[in-house]
């Protein structure tokens, strides 16, 4: 569904069309909200990188190259080509050093909008996945969740209109709902290949 498609269904159940700004505000927190309960392979994305310098060690600006970035999956060595080499094991930044204090080669880790790669051969070209956010901005909207799962977020964000205009039995009964069609998202599509 598209983002004036769910706000014409919260209408509906909450009978407030004079609520446009706010509505759209709780679908698009929804949304945000439900592609980040788990990490969903179809929030999964992948491509190549030039890190414009062969050397060991880098410290790569992935915000400029993902401005949606939500969290690593996975990050490769590569070559010009684009065949895969190597990975880079992805570490959490206290796990970067070894036993001895020294950085850990053919390791990476997050800092802050840097990764910071610590190669055991020079380096120049990576092949990476991560998870990214959805386009939740008005203009470039879009959702495999409002596809799939629209009551999801239209119940979500009836809750929200509801508790902000102070009828909370309405809030209570719609976040329930809600819970329910959560947990239908995540059993569906934390994994690409079913049993």
């Amino acid at each position: 569904m598209t983002l004036n498609e769910l706000r014409d269904e919260v209408f509906l159940i909450t009978g407030r069309p004079d609520r446009e700004a706010e509505t759209l505000s709780a679908i698009r927190s929804a949304t945000l909200m439900a592609h980040q309960k788990d990490f969903f392979y179809r929030d999964l994305r992948e491509s190549g990188v030039d890190l414009q310098e062969e050397k060991y060690v880098h410290s790569w600006d992935y915000r400029a190259m993902i401005p949606r970035w939500r969290a690593f999956k996975y990050f490769r060595k590569s070559d010009v080509s684009g065949a895969d080499g190597c990975p880079i094991e992805l570490l959490s930044v206290e796990m970067a050093l070894d036993a001895y204090g020294a950085e850990k080669q053919d390791a990476a880790y997050v800092a802050g909008d840097n990764l910071q790669i610590n190669s055991s051969t020079t380096l120049r070209y990576a092949r990476i996945g991560w998870y990214e956010n959805p386009d939740v901005t008005q203009a470039g909207y879009t959702s495999w969740i409002a596809d799939s799962h629209p009551f999801l977020l239209i119940h979500l964000a009836a809750s929200q209109v509801f508790r902000s205009i102070g009828r909370q039995e309405e809030a209570v009964s719609y976040r329930q709902l809600a819970q329910e069609e959560l947990s239908n998202l995540i059993i569906s599509n934390v994994q690409g290949v079913g049993y």
